[in-house]
């Protein structure tokens, strides 16, 4: 007589679990230790310095496992500056939404956070200014598109300042952009070139860069038609 009890359904859950977790349990940690070793190894060792293996031994997951989340070592990259963009505009999104601090103090707040954000854990702004980029035009592409998201973010605060004359009526865009990269430059010279900052004050520095941008841009209106001081008229004849 066949014993059945080596089938059962409970058996082969049983045998499918550890420590009494189930397969997509187990999954999910795996994951998620891949994802912590990415951001420890890249944002240390550097994308190009750090192996598939690497990665694996020091999550702790098998190559084998490695390769049913990710197609290779870009891939898992693609993931760790996805994780890190999604933490950075959630602090943003909650610095922003802040409802007892006045508007413009709320933006700078913001710009703050995210910097320091970057700085207070180096591996972060490195993983996501420095090691992320050039690595593919993949990656060049989501760079861009992180740029943008945070641009509009900044652009969507910027045209509400404005709708409460705290700042000119313009189109603010192309000033949002220049923000996020300034933004990006700034993190990677604290991590390259040392100087002589904390990550707080890097941070605060950030902020009064923001601020003057805004002050600035509240005192100058060129009008329709008037001399403009920062054009240069091109000589005669060119």
């Amino acid at each position: 007589m066949t014993d059945t009890r080596q089938n059962s359904p409970g058996k082969r859950q049983r045998r499918r679990g550890y420590r009494g977790l189930s397969a997509e349990e187990l999954r999910a940690q795996r994951h998620d230790r891949l994802i912590a070793a990415g951001i420890e190894l890249f944002g240390e060792r550097g994308y190009a310095a750090t192996p598939i293996e690497a990665v694996c031994s020091h999550a702790k997951v098998s190559t084998r496992h490695f390769y049913e989340q990710f197609e290779g070592r870009e891939s898992i990259l693609h993931a760790v500056h996805g994780f890190l963009v999604a933490r950075m505009e959630e602090i943003i999104r909650t610095a922003l939404t802040e409802p007892r601090t006045p508007l413009t103090q709320r933006v700078a707040d913001t710009i703050e956070s995210a910097i320091f954000f970057l700085l207070e854990d180096p591996r972060r702004g490195r993983i996501l200014c420095i090691e992320a980029v050039g690595v593919s035009e993949v990656m060049e592409k989501k760079r861009r598109q992180m740029t943008h998201d945070l641009a509009d973010i900044i652009q969507r605060y910027a045209d509400l300042m404005a709708e409460n004359g705290m700042l000119p009526a313009r189109d603010y865009h192309l000033p949002a952009i220049a923000l996020v990269g300034m933004f990006n430059e700034l993190v990677a010279e604290w991590l390259n070139e040392g100087t002589g900052l904390s990550d707080r004050e890097m941070a605060r520095e950030a902020k009064i860069l923001f601020r003057a941008m805004i002050f600035g841009a509240q005192h100058y209106e060129p009008t329709e038609g008037a001399h403009d001081p920062l054009d240069r008229q091109a000589p005669a004849g060119d």
